[in-house]
């Protein structure tokens, strides 16, 4: 999956079933709140400055590479 620079939305990555289903396993408490659609319009990028401070680096990592591995 092209993340065009961390600058993909976060409504596009949960229009891809492959990516929304790897958010859900990896970040169940977050992708079950109301605060994913308030995000939609936010670019990766900003999201991932505020997980950082949430989860560990490894983690964060782990998710970005298997989401470009995504077709």
């Amino acid at each position: 999956m092209n993340l065009r620079n961390q600058q993909i939305t976060v409504s596009e990555l949960l229009r891809h079933p492959q990516a929304y289903a790897l958010l859900r396993r990896e970040f169940p408490e977050i992708m079950g709140s109301p605060l994913v659609a308030f995000a939609g319009a936010m670019p990766l990028s900003m999201v991932l400055q505020y997980a950082k401070d949430r989860y560990p680096s490894e983690k964060l990592n782990r998710v970005l590479a298997q989401l470009e591995q995504l077709p």
